[in-house]
């Protein structure tokens, strides 16, 4: 009974593949081309404002603590 479910299943799989190649096969639809990109010309940046007041540096902190802890 296995092996005659196993065949039964084998057919159905390659009659159903064949199908499925048989369709895709005449299938000559070709997609339309597509259109151009549209031409981006970049327009020219303003210069830097110099007026802008800087920002300032890093600066480190270093602190030492002088309290001792005792037990």
């Amino acid at each position: 009974m296995k092996m005659l479910q196993k065949i039964l299943f084998t057919t159905t799989m390659v009659v159903g593949l064949a199908c499925a190649v048989s369709a895709q096969k005449n299938d000559d639809q070709k997609k339309p081309p597509k259109p151009p990109p549209p031409v981006v010309t970049p327009q020219p940046k303003p210069p830097p404002d110099s007026n802008k007041p800087k920002k300032p540096g890093e600066a480190i902190v270093i602190w030492k603590s002088d309290v001792d802890f005792t037990a």
